[in-house]
């Protein structure tokens, strides 16, 4: 079974339908596009992404082969440059090293997000000084990639993870997008302090990634797993994609 083959069958596994239906009518989304989020449900967004953001930028790098990249905070960060035991071949982008480009990336586009809530980096980075506890339930997603990506198998697991969850997450983006910059009849947004410069980090994540699937398949072949060892990691990893807006829902 080709990379791309395995791919499309994960997709067509009924956990992977159930999620997409579990997301598709979450309560976080139908209280965004109803205008009833409150502050401290947004704030939540802004707050948990923040660590998941860290977490999974030092986890891509592992997969990429970075393994001295452990920054406490990715503001001001650079991408090290791709090492060639990631891809194997000089002209080709390794699908971690792209994802922790594009961590890095938003980075800022949070701390924008966050600012429109009302939030700087400190509050962000020390959560508990504002009296907020992180969620054990959407901080369940990140940990799970550090385990995927310690586990010696994490590259063809975390290829085929990222063709189906990333996807999802993007979805979630996009209607996340529309609820907060649609615009109502005064033709202003819904929400106090929302502009197209707070919205550029959904709006990033919300855009389809160009070849996800055909970077996900080649590590896939090139780790030659079978469907057998990626189906339980994916499936672990769109629950607890449920799990993280679960755990904003709730604050």
């Amino acid at each position: 079974m080709s990379g791309m083959e395995i791919i499309q069958k994960l997709r067509e596994e009924s956990f992977n339908k159930e999620t997409e239906r579990r997301l598709k009518s979450h309560p976080y989304l139908k209280a965004a596009e109803e205008g009833t989020l409150t502050l401290s449900q947004r704030q939540a967004f802004a707050r948990e992404q923040y660590f998941i953001q860290l977490s999974d930028a030092k986890s891509f790098a592992f997969l990429a082969g970075h393994r001295d990249f452990t920054p406490s905070s990715l503001t001001g960060m650079s991408v090290p440059e791709q090492p060639t035991i990631a891809s194997g071949l000089p002209h080709e982008i390794d699908l971690f090293q792209f994802l922790l480009g594009g961590e890095v990336y938003a980075a800022s586009l949070l701390l924008a997000y966050a600012k429109s809530v009302g939030l700087d980096e400190n509050n962000l980075r020390h959560p508990a000084q504002s009296g907020y506890q992180l969620s054990a339930t959407a901080q369940a997603y990140p940990s799970y990639w550090a385990r995927l990506a310690l586990s010696g198998k994490g590259r063809a697991a975390g290829a085929a993870a990222c063709a189906v969850n990333f996807p999802a997450w993007g979805a979630m983006c996009h209607r996340l997008l529309e609820a907060f910059g649609g615009e109502g009849e005064g033709g202003e947004f819904k929400y106090a302090g929302v502009d197209d410069e707070s919205l550029a980090f959904i709006k990033f994540f919300a855009t389809p990634i160009e070849e996800l699937d055909q970077m996900a398949a080649s590590i896939i072949e090139k780790e030659d797993a079978s469907y057998d060892e990626l189906v339980e990691p994916v499936r672990l990893l769109q629950q607890y994609e449920i799990m993280f807006w679960d755990g904003i829902f709730e604050k």
